[in-house]
């Protein structure tokens, strides 16, 4: 049994859709759970009509309402040949709308929006896409199930940020998928979202279809995970921002969390983490590509000697630099600023400590003026913005000292404001000047990449 997720870009439209369908009955010998996201930039646009209505304006909401529906009809107008199947789904659609559109009514007569609510009303995006693929699946001969990702997927109610809950997820699945499984027929649901155990939809942050589906392998002890994307696999670098990218054909886990982490777009950072325990290995592959061969994510990606596999960048970042009113016992000042950080929410990417200071790397979006408040109790603060973090990854860097030596060299005379090295064997990171990044990135590229020719490792971008 197998899990293939695909991406909006990847089911954006009718063509889009077709392929889907084919790439599914090619797997169908292996079992397929399917796992699908929304249509490309529907999330963008259902999050609007949510905001739209809080601001008390329905007219405008109801018209981007209508608007979303409309671009679902054309593409079950053109991916759909059964005028049966069809008008069955817009059956369904019509009563999803005439949902959403109360609940518009309802924040819009309140001008308050919780949460809650918009992770029920960014809900529909992926019951949308999935319920098309699902026909289109069955028109295409497969014995397809469409199910509700409400049946199983049992979450905390830390709403926009659900957390799943795995004992009742592999309790729920093995009584849902698995019957279907073993009638040969081919489940059909949604990432992105769950439901807390009292029946509310919620979602489990942006871009975390991934999640769901290592969620769902994990669960099931799936064979592997297939990430079915725009791009052919885990490259080198961002290749907007270095034109010579390679891709890596073969990484670990802990290479991969660590690049998803640091701002490599191509994974969600919590994918690898249910399939750890299990060593279900993961492939990214390009669905627009038939050539591509993909990266594949195992527990231990072993190569013939150490290599630098990829480098990750995050721009929009702060650091934040603490020390005490008074120095009464460095480890009760550490607890109350990570008890503040605990409060927000807030998990920093990295942090600095000397005797009685304290550097620590935040999102930009996670600064206000309560947490500033809050930390302000336990000591003096200072932020400095416009922050941005390089990461190079790749296994067993403590073994390979020469390598910060190369790093420092490349990186010349830019201004380094914090760097982690040791922490952990697969990176060495890097806070700088956000307007130093892309070039800082691009000597360091050229510096570990340019002129490579590890095949074992690396392979060139196939031409589109």
């Amino acid at each position: 049994m197998i899990v293939m997720k695909f991406g909006g870009t990847s089911n954006e439209d009718a063509a889009a859709m077709r392929n889907v369908t084919r790439l599914v009955k090619e797997h169908l010998q292996e079992q397929p759970v399917v796992v699908i996201s929304a249509i490309a930039r529907a999330t963008n646009e259902l999050e609007q009509i949510a905001r739209t209505a809080a601001l008390g304006d329905q007219a405008q909401a109801s018209q981007l309402i209508a608007s979303l529906f409309r671009r679902h009809d054309a593409i079950i107008a053109d991916f759909l040949t059964s005028k049966e199947g069809a008008e069955q789904l817009k059956a369904v659609f019509t009563l999803y709308q005439l949902e959403l559109t109360q609940l518009v009514r309802g924040i819009a007569i309140l001008k308050e929006l919780t949460p809650r609510t918009m992770d029920i009303i960014c809900s529909y995006g992926e019951r949308l896409s999935s319920h098309i693929i699902a026909c289109g699946l069955e028109e295409a001969g497969v014995d397809a199930v469409w199910v509700d990702a409400k049946d199983f997927m049992i979450t905390d109610d830390n709403y926009g940020r659900a957390q799943p809950l795995m004992d009742k997820v592999t309790e729920r699945l093995a009584s849902v998928m698995g019957p279907l499984l073993s009638l040969g027929k081919t489940p059909v649901t949604q990432g992105f979202i769950g439901v807390t155990q009292s029946g509310v939809y919620t979602t489990m942050g942006r871009e975390s279809s991934d999640y769901s589906a290592s969620i769902i392998g994990a669960a099931m002890s799936a064979d592997r995970v297939q990430i079915w994307t725009d791009v052919d696999g885990i490259l080198t670098a961002d290749p907007r921002v270095v034109g010579a990218t390679k891709k890596v054909r073969r990484m670990s886990f802990e290479e991969a969390f660590e690049l998803s982490y640091f701002g490599a777009k191509v994974l969600h950072p919590n994918t690898m983490l249910p399939l750890l325990e299990k060593k279900i290995p993961v492939q990214i592959l390009n669905s627009k590509r038939d050539d591509s061969t993909g990266t594949l994510v195992e527990v231990d990606s072993t190569t013939s000697r150490f290599t630098i596999k990829s480098i990750a960048h995050k721009k929009n970042l702060s650091v934040i630099a603490m020390s005490p009113h008074r120095r009464y016992g460095q480890y009760l000042f550490w607890e109350g600023i990570f008890s503040v950080l605990s409060k927000y929410g807030i998990s920093s990417p990295l942090a600095a400590t000397s005797e009685y200071s304290i550097s620590f790397l935040v999102d930009d979006r996670f600064l206000a003026d309560g947490l500033i408040h809050d930390l302000g109790e336990f000591g003096m603060v200072q932020v400095a913005g416009g922050k941005g973090s390089i990461c190079v990854v790749g296994k067993g860097l403590r073994a390979n000292s020469g390598v910060v030596t190369t790093i420092v060299d490349a990186l010349g005379e830019v201004n380094v404001a914090m760097i982690s090295f040791g922490a952990s064997d697969s990176n060495i990171t890097m806070v700088l000047d956000a307007d130093q990044i892309v070039g800082a990135l691009k000597r360091l590229h050229a510096k570990f990449f340019e002129g490579v020719k590890e095949t074992e490792i690396f392979e060139p971008i196939s031409a589109s």
